[in-house]
């Protein structure tokens, strides 16, 4: 039996040491995903998406032209021909320049419109247009432009949701791979050794050192120990294909892990924070939060359409102011005159009983408060989360170093039981529990080490740190 006991000392010696291959880090997938991953790259167009907003807003104070032509001629007699343009120019400020030029003539011409012929009929004018009441300290387009740089912020907050969410699902599939690859590892060197231990019994049965009944001992190990190898092969190419889905090239086309690759534990992406640290994380998220950031936006949005909607509740009174032929004219530019050649004009309208513009108040006031509510429980929330997976976390790590410890006294156990078989003081049954119990606690420890890489990826991202970079908060 001294060659069955070098094998198994062989064997289960590199049970815990990585082969030689090509080593595929978690960094490397990453950076790889940051690059090219088409949800990652759907995210990135929620800043186009607020752009847009933007522009669509801004369009509201966009310069208006406008032109009509109007002519009626009837039985040889021009009864009047009419030519209108304007140019409206909208600014911030509750003050709307407007320039307009007219061209009137015929004979049935009504006085309003009349235009004298000693400057071919045309007439201009410039002036100004000014709300004194409903619309002085903000109007709807003021407002839509308001709310839409708002909502650049709810387009970035989403743009860290999509792009986290994208990022932890990698991590997790990676993992994933990194346990089935290191299950298949330890269950393909338990059963190479069983088979080598099986074929070494039957020798020692034909040379009349073993009994029959250790060759079928030795058999079902076998059996037992090729079957779990099948398992775990199965498991590897699922958890291979599952990570697979994530990568992708530069030119948008699907990539698979490389024959012969092999996941890394080593990763410089997270740490354990320390018991210090979570307070700050938690002070963090409670303001930068994805969620917390969508809420406040929101509620910020409903406080300019509530300032809207109270300013709604005044009446319109609109005051308008022209020169006259001044200071452009049909010959040039005239000296300005305000007692002379002008038009004056004011506008109102008041809705009795304002149940309308009441009404969409009273909603906005709701829509806010309800927000208050929300932006306090999503706080609450995102505080808890993090509290929570900070603790799993700290006890992943002590599992992990316990059941490492415990994986090394189980080695330890199967090589006494080794040199208790080589000295004749034991068999190989008992052989096969303590090589069954090593294994064991290799599966557990490979489990909690997984998961204990998770949830030090898992803090950043329930804190919604971009890209869960804990460099976010020092910035």
């Amino acid at each position: 039996m001294r060659i069955l006991i070098a094998v198994v000392l062989l064997g289960f010696g590199i049970s815990l040491a990585a082969q030689d291959s090509l080593q595929f880090s978690l960094d490397d997938v990453l950076e790889l995903a940051k690059r090219n991953h088409p949800i990652v790259k759907q995210a990135g167009l929620q800043d186009q998406f607020a752009e847009a907003e933007i522009r669509t807003a801004k369009g509201y104070m966009d310069p208006k032209l406008e032109s009509s032509f109007n002519r009626k001629e009837y039985k040889g007699t021009e009864y009047y021909s009419k030519f209108y343009n304007s140019l409206k120019i909208p600014v911030w400020f509750p003050i709307d320049p407007k320039i307009e030029a007219y061209r009137n003539s015929g004979e049935h011409l009504s006085e309003e419109n009349y235009v004298s012929s000693s400057n071919d009929y045309w007439q201009f004018t410039a002036g100004v247009s000014l709300p004194i009441g409903k619309g002085l300290f903000i109007d709807e387009r003021r407002a839509l432009i308001k709310q839409a740089n708002i909502y650049s912020d709810i387009a970035e907050a989403e743009k860290i949701k999509l792009t986290n969410k994208a990022l932890f699902t990698i991590v997790k599939a990676y993992w994933e791979w990194y346990f089935a690859f290191k299950q298949y590892e330890l269950m393909q060197q338990s059963m190479n050794i069983a088979d080598e231990i099986f074929k070494r019994v039957k020798l020692d049965y034909e040379y009349g050192e073993a009994a029959v009944v250790d060759t079928v001992q030795a058999k079902i190990t076998f059996q037992n120990r090729r079957a779990d190898f099948i398992n775990s092969q199965v498991q590897l190419n699922s958890a291979k294909l599952a990570l697979s889905i994530h990568l992708w090239s530069n030119e948008g086309l699907p990539l698979e892990i490389p024959e012969g690759a092999s996941p890394s534990a080593a990763s410089s992406q997270w740490i354990v924070p320390a018991d210090s640290t979570l307070g700050k994380i938690v002070t963090w998220a409670a303001d930068n939060h994805p969620e917390v950031t969508k809420v406040t936006a929101k509620k910020a949005q409903y406080e300019v359409e509530q300032q809207w909607n109270r300013e709604s509740l005044k009446p319109q009174i609109d005051l308008s102011y022209s020169f006259i032929d001044a200071p452009i004219s049909y010959s040039g530019f005239e000296p300005i005159d305000i007692g002379e050649n002008y038009k004056i004009g004011m506008d109102f309208s008041f809705p009795l009983l304002l149940r309308k513009e009441r009404g969409k108040l009273q909603k906005t006031k709701l829509y806010v408060e309800s927000l208050e509510f929300d932006y306090m429980q999503t706080q609450q929330q995102v505080g808890a989360e993090i509290r929570s997976v900070f603790v799993e976390l700290i006890a992943s790590e002590q599992l992990t170093s316990q059941y490492l410890d415990l994986s090394r006294n189980y080695q330890r156990l199967l090589e006494a039981e080794i040199f208790n078989v080589e000295n004749g003081e034991s068999d190989l049954f008992k052989l096969n529990i303590q090589q069954d119990k090593f294994i064991e606690a290799q599966i557990k420890y490979l489990k909690v080490q997984t998961t204990f890489e998770k949830l030090k990826a898992e803090l950043p991202y329930v804190a919604g740190l971009p890209y869960l970079s804990y460099m976010e908060m020092y910035e």
